[in-house]
């Protein structure tokens, strides 16, 4: 019985994953909170307006981008929706009913990193709030040889580190769910 629920999860990680990479290698796909931060990548459109429309602009270190006709808008620490409705209203003098869309081409500004027995290591982007089995999940779940009770997160908050255990396998089985947090930029997940 518990070889056939624990092939069921590695079997739901696996769909999981499979699923989250797919929407990766097309465009990461970005919920509305998430915030715009230096060096993602936007593509600002202006419905049947081509020539105030641009693809894939990098967000420069100082928060603004460049929008023909417009100059420079800051754009860090806002939502798509925000920063529609800020060019909107920008657009009003120059066109009449403007209608922005704001597009994630690509996240770089908010990114973990998972290191160890995972199908797949590296740095993942947080483009929705992403717990610790949702990261572990888009990596391909853990290889046969992980050490599923001694998972590590480590957050360096303010140069002061800090490391949250993760059991794998109480968090599956329903226990001590609380370990599942949240992730934040730049956490680090270590899977022995």
């Amino acid at each position: 019985m518990r070889n056939v629920f624990f092939g069921c999860v590695v079997l739901l990680a696996f769909v999981c994953a499979l699923s989250a990479q797919t929407m990766n290698e097309a465009n990461e796909a970005v919920d509305s909170s998430f915030i715009i931060g230096a060096d993602d990548v936007l593509s600002v459109t202006v419905r049947n307006e081509p020539e105030f429309s641009v693809r894939e602009r990098s967000v420069r270190m100082d928060g603004v981008i460049a929008l023909p006709m417009l100059g420079e808008i800051q754009v860090i620490g806002k939502t798509t929706k925000q920063l529609e409705e800020d060019i909107a209203k920008k657009l009003e003098f120059l066109v009449r009913a403007p209608v922005v869309i704001v597009v994630v081409d690509k996240v770089n500004s908010q990114k973990v990193t998972i290191n160890g027995q995972v199908a797949r290591q590296g740095q993942y982007a947080l483009t929705s709030p992403t717990t610790v089995l949702d990261i572990l999940a888009r990596a391909g779940g853990l290889t046969a040889a992980a050490r599923d009770r001694q998972i590590r997160i480590v957050r360096n908050m303010d140069g002061v580190v800090t490391q949250f255990p993760f059991n794998y396998r109480d968090v599956i089985r329903g226990r001590n769910l609380q370990q599942n947090i949240l992730l934040q930029n730049g956490d680090r997940i270590m899977v022995p």
